[in-house]
């Protein structure tokens, strides 16, 4: 990915660019629709020179980067987060040949699996100061499910959102670290956009999303080239999991959760 001007530009395979110019420009109109968020125009694909183009947002802060700052918008941010990813899972439909399944462990009943984001995670979830926009970036799959799945289990992005807010943790404020509340805050949101009875199902994909994790924590120490971050990320780590495990086997929803 590379940044000309007020231009995002990306080059790759041919498919995976299909599909991503396919998700993001139709995220862009259930986004515009439903006024909860906003998704960078696709302004060229060019499927010769297999080239993607995206307007370019400047001034955007991650959701972690507002975290980090304890910014008092997160919460409201967090919640508007939960709803806008239920949008998403109501209103995103494909073509039949852009379905890819995500592995077999994520898929749920041929009645409740949705398209999927894919890579919902508080880097690509983002506050557009100009605006006051909730903006949604990169819309192909996360790395470690193989960058194409774009079908599966709602509980897929709403759980991979979660961890990432575990696991986003700054290695020197595990401690301070409000990932619990942040969580609880977005899960509010996808409960009041899609109904609390949508989140029933948390406990069912707990080891799966633990399984992931731990994956994903190998993933990250791997492309630390320093070993004194690469400890101190693991130290941290290994705080947080513990505490994404109690927080997801515990979690129930309410009848008060959408208020």
């Amino acid at each position: 990915m590379e940044f000309i001007g007020d231009i995002v530009r990306k080059t790759g395979e041919l498919s995976m660019l299909a599909v991503e110019a396919t998700k993001a420009s139709r995220a862009f109109e259930i986004g515009k629709a439903s006024g909860l968020f906003y998704v960078p125009k696709v302004v060229n694909f060019d499927a010769k020179e297999q080239v993607l183009e995206f307007e370019r947002l400047s001034d955007l802060a991650t959701l972690l980067d507002l975290a980090i700052r304890k910014d008092q918008r997160l919460p409201g941010l967090l919640k508007r987060a939960g709803q806008a990813l239920a949008v998403v899972h109501e209103k995103l439909v494909l073509p039949e040949e852009m379905k890819c399944e995500l592995p077999p462990e994520w898929m749920d009943s041929p009645d409740e699996d949705v398209f999927v984001h894919g890579d919902f995670a508080c880097i690509n979830v983002c506050f557009h100061e100009p605006s006051g926009a909730l903006v949604i970036l990169d819309w192909s799959a996360a790395p470690l499910v193989g960058r194409t799945p774009t079908f599966g289990s709602r509980y897929f992005d709403i759980l991979w959102f979660v961890n990432c807010l575990f696991g986003g943790v700054p290695n020197k404020r595990v401690l301070s670290w409000d990932a619990e509340g942040m969580a609880d805050a977005f899960l509010k949101g996808y409960a009041k956009e899609a109904s609390p009875e949508k989140l029933n199902r948390l406990q069912d994909y707990l080891p799966k999303i633990c399984r992931l994790q731990r994956k994903n924590i190998r993933y990250l120490l791997g492309r630390q080239r320093s070993p004194v971050r690469a400890a101190a990320s693991l130290f941290a780590q290994a705080l947080m999991y513990p505490r994404l495990y109690m927080f997801l086997r515990k979690y129930k929803y309410s009848e008060d959760v959408i208020r």
